[in-house]
Order: structure tokens, then C-alpha cells, then sequence
């Protein structure tokens, strides 16, 4: 059986809420707008994909597949060495982004030239460490009037991965699991604890 992670607790121990709703997602991409375009880009990223920070940081443009509308992420946190204690090899998975965001990135860091010529094809496209993506979310999210425990960039990974469960068009709980780089399904299942809580709140708001 799967072992759950404090990454994906998505209440704390008191009860509060970790991940961002619909309306604080929405907030946080126009909050985003207030940025250079090379952060805004990287929230975008962030909001549409459900990746970890740390991921998008390797993102090189290579990763990027203008065709097909899918970025290729290597996914972290998975476990490094098999049950026979041998070296596992890197782990990638493909998601699906829409075509407005694949344009952004082609504007802010012109894809398409450097798919044609090859050169800086295999360069980070955000020279900034961790910590200075971090605060950067955190600025954005700030800025957003978001504020408590779900304030973060795991809030809004923990967003996306319920929002993808939410509506008439949820997705499978497998296709959400290799869309996040979770090793179990069982993981990913955790996500339906806040579908429920979710759909009585916009019902609820919908009366109002």
C-alpha cells in the first residue's frame, strides 16, 4: 500500500484547508499579470500543469513540444532505487497544456527559433534557485489577497489535483496520477476527500 506523504495531507492537523480553490486559482493568475512575463509564464505553468516548482525549474526548451501542446516533465520525489536496491532511471510524464500557454512560452522565450536552430535547446528556461521561485509565488499569492495555509505553491498543486476531479469532465483518478508523477493511484485518491467539500460550497454559492 502506498504510504501518504506530508505532501499530500491536503487539511492540516486543525483542520484547514491546504489547496487553493477555483476562485483563489483564478485570483492568482491575474495576480500573475503584475509580473515580467518570464514569471508570469512560470505561474501559468504552475497553475495548468499541477507541477512541483523544482520541476518547472528543469524545464529546458526540448521539454516543450509546441506541436503536440504537451510539456515533458522529469518527476521528482519518486522512489530513486527499485526493490533490489538498483539505480532506477529518470522518470518522465507528458501533460497536455492548452494552446494559449504553449504561445506564451514561444513568445517569452521564442521556441520555435531555437527548435529550428538548436542552439540553448538544452538550457534551463528560469536561471532562479528554489527559494527565489518560492518567494515569488508567495508574493504573487500575497498580492492575490490569498492568504492561510494554502498560500503556497503545494496549494496549488493540491488545486489543480482536485479540480481535474471536479465537473461533469473529472478525470480518471489514473490519468490524474500520471499527470502529477504519483507512483500510486492510491495517492492520488486523497484528492477526492476535497472534491465533496468543494461541490457543496459552489452549490451553496449558487443560492446566495
Amino acid at each position: 500500500m502506498a504510504e501518504i506523504s506530508a505532501e499530500m495531507r491536503i487539511f492540516s492537523g486543525a483542520g484547514e484547508r491546504l489547496y487553493l480553490t477555483e476562485a483563489e486559482r483564478h485570483r492568482f493568475l491575474e495576480s500573475a499579470l503584475e509580473e515580467t512575463r518570464e514569471n508570469r509564464v512560470f505561474c501559468s505553468i504552475l497553475h495548468y500543469t499541477g507541477c512541483r516548482p523544482s520541476e518547472a525549474l528543469e524545464l529546458t526548451p526540448d521539454k516543450i513540444l509546441i506541436n503536440e501542446k504537451v510539456i515533458i516533465f522529469r518527476s521528482l520525489k519518486k522512489r530513486k532505487f527499485d526493490n533490489k536496491g538498483n539505480i532506477k532511471l529518470p522518470q518522465y510524464r507528458q501533460v497536455p497544456v492548452p494552446d494559449r500557454l504553449i504561445e506564451e512560452l514561444d513568445l517569452v522565450f521564442d521556441l520555435r527559433r531555437i527548435a529550428k536552430t538548436g542552439k540553448g535547446k538544452d538550457l534551463p528556461l528560469w536561471p532562479m534557485s528554489r527559494a527565489t521561485s518560492w518567494r515569488m509565488v508567495k508574493k504573487v499569492m500575497a498580492r492575490a489577497n490569498i492568504k492561510g495555509k494554502q498560500a503556497t505553491s503545494k496549494g496549488l498543486r493540491h488545486g489543480f489535483g482536485i479540480a481535474m476531479l471536479s465537473g461533469e469532465r473529472a478525470l480518471p483518478i489514473t490519468i490524474l496520477r500520471d499527470l502529477m508523477g504519483h507512483s500510486d493511484s492510491k495517492i492520488t485518491e486523497i484528492y477526492l476527500q476535497a472534491v465533496g467539500v468543494e461541490k457543496r460550497n459552489m452549490v451553496m454559492n449558487a443560492w446566495q
